[in-house]
């Protein structure tokens, strides 16, 4: 560390070190004596942890981030996390270009958000991205943000307060499915999407990482149990799960109408050693031919947990629903109303026992009604 003086200039330069890096300052002054002292304090600083040198999102690019977190980061997630990502980072690198990590401001993160509600999407473009995208996105945004914060590139992540789109006014609102409809589906599906719907409703598995992708070698139909591995959602998750009469007599039926053909319950049309890519449209096609309103084949799992709930306590739901928390059913149980309705008929029972019920008028004749009114006048 000294002071000297740089060609051109006719202020007092000073020369520090600040961990491994050295450093050229002005002291802004042409006085030695002034410049000794600002050199001396620095000094001073640098001595007792005090001083720190920019942040380095001064001169890294967002694009710089987006490659260092894919690497470091994104690399230690599954296979889906790892994809959502990279098609995430796409959109993210094409708004904020190669602008500087601390030139990215909230206003400028809300600013992306209502662009990216306005842009079509890409498989309809007559209508736009849905909000539950972009707060994916912006949840990736925050992840991307904090992965620098903590690396100390920048002070504060401009994502953190952004408000999110809410996802609820989107979604097809939830409903119970009623045995007779559960029958007009199943009449009106495919054979292979008929298994699948049966699977669903008799285990609650997911969609696809728990149903439709499913291995013959994970189903064990002699003790009457799935095995799920692979890319599950939690480590609850891997919990054998069991498997009904209904359900194991239709996957025998199934896997010997099936043959050896697939390795998979459910495998492509296109390649056999696949599992299928995706039943949303056969899924809406069969159930406007059952004449059922819309609702996500995920839902079945809802229907599941809300029968089993009907007839099990909460730990059996929790440990059928794979849940790591028992609160967690709460999100899944749909059709509450008969329930309540139900049991407030055995309340009232309880609390009239066998007493006439409440009237809206006296329960008096007529003639009486009459003659109190006469009265009265």
């Amino acid at each position: 560390m000294g002071l000297y003086r740089r060609k051109g200039s006719r202020f007092w330069w000073m020369s520090f070190t600040v961990g491994d890096e050295r450093r050229f300052q002005s002291t802004k002054t042409s006085s030695k004596e002034i410049a000794t002292k600002i050199w001396k304090k620095r000094d001073g600083e640098i001595a007792l942890g005090l001083f720190k040198i920019g942040w380095p999102g001064e001169r890294m690019t967002f694009a710089e981030l987006c490659d260092e977190f894919r690497s470091s980061h994104s690399s230690t997630l599954s296979v889906n996390s790892q994809r959502n990502h990279r098609m995430f980072s796409k959109h993210l690198r094409q708004f904020f270009g190669d602008r500087n990590l601390i030139e990215i401001h909230q206003r400028m993160v809300e600013e992306y958000r209502d662009y990216r509600r306005r842009q079509p999407s890409q498989r309809n473009p007559k209508i736009t991205v849905k909000g539950a995208t972009v707060n994916r996105e912006l949840e990736c945004l925050q992840c991307m943000f904090q992965f620098a914060v903590t690396r100390k590139y920048i002070a504060e992540s401009p994502a953190a307060g952004v408000r999110h789109f809410d996802e609820r006014r989107e979604r097809p609102a939830k409903r119970m499915l009623s045995v007779e409809e559960e029958q007009r589906i199943f009449e009106a599906a495919p054979p292979y999407l008929r298994v699948a719907i049966i699977l669903l409703v008799q285990t609650g598995g997911r969609t696809y990482s728990e149903g439709l992708s499913l291995r013959w070698d994970q189903v064990d139909l002699e003790n009457l149990v799935i095995h799920l591995a692979g890319e599950l959602k939690t480590s609850d998750s891997a919990q054998p799960v069991p498997l009904t009469r209904q359900a194991s007599e239709l996957l025998r039926e199934w896997k010997n109408e099936q043959g050896q053909k697939s390795p998979f319950l459910f495998p492509s049309p296109r390649d056999s050693n696949k599992p299928i890519g995706s039943v949303k449209k056969v899924w809406r096609t069969t159930l406007k031919r059952a004449g059922v309103s819309y609702f996500p084949i995920y839902n079945l799992r809802h229907v599941f947990c809300m029968r089993l709930s009907w007839v099990a306590p909460d730990a059996v739901v929790q440990r059928a629903m794979r849940h790591s928390s028992p609160e967690t059913k709460r999100v899944y149980q749909l059709g509450l109303v008969h329930q309540v309705r139900e049991h407030m008929e055995r309340a009232n029972d309880k609390a009239y026992q066998g007493r006439e019920a409440l009237h809206l008028r006296d329960s008096a004749s007529a003639e009486e009604s009459a003659e109190k009114m006469e009265a009265c006048n």
